[in-house]
């Protein structure tokens, strides 16, 4: 099976802080570290440690950042081949503060601007001959939609909506999974979404624009989805939670590939939970995906 992940890879800058500091003022923090990120590198990082050949296709700049990311997901197991080097453009950063186990995160996309529709096309025949396609929103908005015209009725499209931006009907209809938090979906189906119930209400939402399996994630509420016949709630599991940096990513990423490996869709999101539940044990992004063999109770 081969996946192809297309989307941001960042260098996240990360401190952590006992409190977010008001306008203008400045306190200590404590902490400090580089890790490699963006949600498209994550979400490949997380599929390739499910066990599942994993490509990245995108942009990092000529630069320290740039070189690390890259030395870095060849150590993780991802294929680099896709991943192009963009000369007078910096890296994506992102600028991150941990508070209490949550984050606030500022984005600079450099390079992930340069992942054109034009630059997806030159891989046209990748795209449309692998197993599965995963997206999510750090890259510009049209080649997200370009992406998903080469792989509908194709491929298997996974579309993270993260950071949420509106997206086109049309669009939202060729997608296959669709995983947007209980904040995202509210931008896609007008569902304040406090509880259970209200998730399972912007499931439905997004079934009737015709996404196959509509998941909605609630944190440590669990997750709601669409299997194919019924909307399911999985409650989460209790953990203490240091950085929630790439939780998201390392739900999504493992979806895909337990997916992919040929997991019913209540087996992977219970793999796919109990991922992420590890990730937030841990500090930064990458570092913190778990591997395959973490996940004994569910081999």
């Amino acid at each position: 099976m081969k996946i192809i992940v297309i989307g941001s890879a960042n260098m996240d800058l990360v401190i952590q802080t006992a409190r977010i500091p008001e306008a203008g003022e400045t306190i200590h923090g404590n902490g400090f570290f580089l890790s490699a990120g963006g949600k498209g590198a994550n979400q490949a990082v997380a599929s390739a440690r499910m066990g599942a050949e994993t490509w990245l296709m995108g942009k990092v700049g000529d630069d320290i950042f740039g070189r690390s990311i890259r030395d870095k997901l060849v150590q993780f197991g991802v294929r680099g081949e896709y991943l192009t080097v963009e000369s007078g453009v910096m890296t994506g950063v992102a600028a991150i503060t941990v508070c209490g186990g949550n984050n606030r995160i500022i984005l600079d996309s450099g390079a992930n601007n340069r992942v054109t529709p034009a630059y997806v096309e030159g891989f046209r025949d990748a795209i449309q001959s692998a197993s599965a396609v995963m997206l999510q929103l750090e890259i510009p908005l049209e080649t997200v939609y370009r992406t998903i015209e080469l792989a509908k009725g194709k491929v298997p499209i996974f579309l993270n909506p993260a950071p949420a931006l509106p997206l086109d009907a049309a669009a939202l209809a060729g997608v296959d999974y669709f995983t947007p938090n209980e904040i995202e979906c509210r931008l896609y189906t007008n569902v304040q979404v406090s509880d259970v119930d209200d998730a399972r209400a912007a499931v439905n939402v997004l079934k009737q624009k015709g996404i196959r399996y509509p998941l909605v994630t609630l944190g440590e509420k669990g997750v709601v989805y669409h299997n194919g016949t019924d909307v399911v709630h999985k409650a989460g599991r209790k953990v203490q939670a240091v950085d929630t940096t790439a939780a998201g990513d390392t739900f999504s990423g493992t979806l895909a590939a337990m997916i992919t490996a040929g997991k019913t869709m209540d087996e992977a999101v219970d793999m796919a939970q109990y991922a992420s539940s590890i990730s937030v044990t841990r500090r930064g992004a990458q570092d913190s995906i778990p591997y395959l063999s973490e996940l004994p109770e569910l081999n």
